[in-house]
């Protein structure tokens, strides 16, 4: 048999089998999270950090979400940093700070060579907190009134991290379908979260609806290991924890919990945030590697098929299909269990077209993170904050 063909297979029987594992990951978190009974006579406090940079047109949207939290006055705090805003945050901030006892302002004002700007701002944000749990969100986001409390409501004893999931909201007009698919794309990465933080080892998260203890936060000195990555203080941070000996993970699986996040409005936004998604694949742990490393080369490979198959390689044509429809079966089902446990489901009936260009930004995307360029915020990056990487472009 030809040697590229068993390649092939050996590719697309990995990716189907890892998909089976993280189907029981999935089962497994639903189970657990039946059997939750969090301490009734225990309201922990929360603080809630932001960071934002030049999020004027968000954050009155944020505050006001913020500020009409269902949760016990006398047990929660926000706390919003400033990250070097040019375009008015600055003065929203100021305004809300004398309106809201709760409310807390921090500004940073330069860069510091070593330490990723996001990465600065929370991490300032957490060590000037009160709360027991921190709960992260973005500028762009607009939690629910009930956030607080259903993320507080997923700690037990032993939980120290609780991931969750941040729907796209669409503020700007984009073609029907193509939002459809990028909700569904956005749906297949919470979909792996939650399935491998059934099996208490998370292979991503995001800082979009995410939250720890943060006495866990300091004792393994925060940051500290990856704040040279400009990306990772969601999905890094969390793998350095489970190094770290954090303990238990969850997942917040119920819709009170999810928080709605602002989708990319362009393409140049979208291609931006895939590549800095894609950016730090390479300081993953090793094993977590080497899979997104067959899972690239199955993409990349089904693509070339594709390529060859048009190029007149008819012999090609079958075990392409063949490959894809496997792959896309396993997807399908994966996805079938989180869509209706999510209350997404209405977004499957765009499967067919999101899975046939799924190789194709994969390959994209993914070569367009190992090169580690995308810009963030006005500046541009490279993966890292080494000076000779970073060009402040205020």
């Amino acid at each position: 048999m030809n040697p590229i063909l068993l390649i092939l297979g050996a590719l697309v029987l990995f990716y189907s089998v890892s998909l089976l594992v993280l189907m029981a990951g999935f089962a497994r978190l639903k189970r657990a999270a039946a059997r939750r009974s969090p301490a009734q006579n225990h309201v922990p406090s929360l603080s809630i950090v932001v960071a934002a940079r030049n999020e004027s047109h968000h954050l009155p949207r944020l505050l006001d979400c913020l500020f009409a939290q269902d949760y016990p006055a006398g047990k929660f705090e926000i706390i919003v940093v400033d990250d070097r805003s040019e375009d008015g945050s600055w003065d929203i901030l100021q305004r809300a700070v004398r309106e809201h006892p709760r409310f807390r302002a921090l500004h940073v004002t330069d860069l510091l060579p070593d330490f990723a700007p996001k990465k600065r701002a929370l991490d300032l944000g957490i060590r000037s907190a009160s709360g027991e749990i921190i709960l992260l969100t973005d500028a762009d986001c607009s939690p629910p009134p009930t956030w607080a409390r259903a993320m507080a409501g997923c700690y037990t004893g032993e939980t120290n991290i609780v991931l969750g999931y941040s729907p796209y909201r669409f503020d700007q007009p984009v073609p029907f379908l193509v939002r459809r698919m990028l909700a569904l794309d956005y749906l297949s990465l919470a979909a792996i979260a939650a399935a491998s933080a059934g099996w208490g080892r998370p292979l991503t998260a995001t800082g979009t609806n995410l939250s720890y203890r943060r006495e866990e936060f300091l004792r393994t000195n925060g940051f500290e290991k990856i704040k040279h990555w400009v990306s990772g203080d969601d999905d890094l941070f969390v793998h350095r924890a489970a190094e770290d000996g954090w303990g238990r993970f969850s997942f917040a699986t119920a819709p009170e919990s999810f928080v709605p996040a602002a989708a990319p409005s362009s393409w140049r936004q979208f291609a931006n945030q895939r590549a800095r998604y894609a950016s730090k694949g390479r300081d993953y742990d090793l094993r977590v590697t080497l899979g997104l490393l067959a899972v690239y080369l199955l993409n990349v490979s089904l693509v070339l098929g594709v390529v060859g198959v048009v190029g007149g390689m008819s012999a090609w044509a079958l075990p392409v299909f063949l490959v894809w429809c496997a792959k896309s079966l396993f997807e399908f089902l994966f996805l079938v269990r989180v869509a209706f446990a999510f209350r997404e489901q209405r977004l499957l009936f765009y499967f067919l077209p999101t899975a046939l260009l799924h190789p194709w930004y994969v390959s994209i995307f993914g070569f367009a993170g190992l090169l580690g360029r995308f810009r963030w915020k006005g500046d541009d990056f490279r993966k890292t904050v080494e000076p000779r990487h970073v060009r402040n472009l205020q």
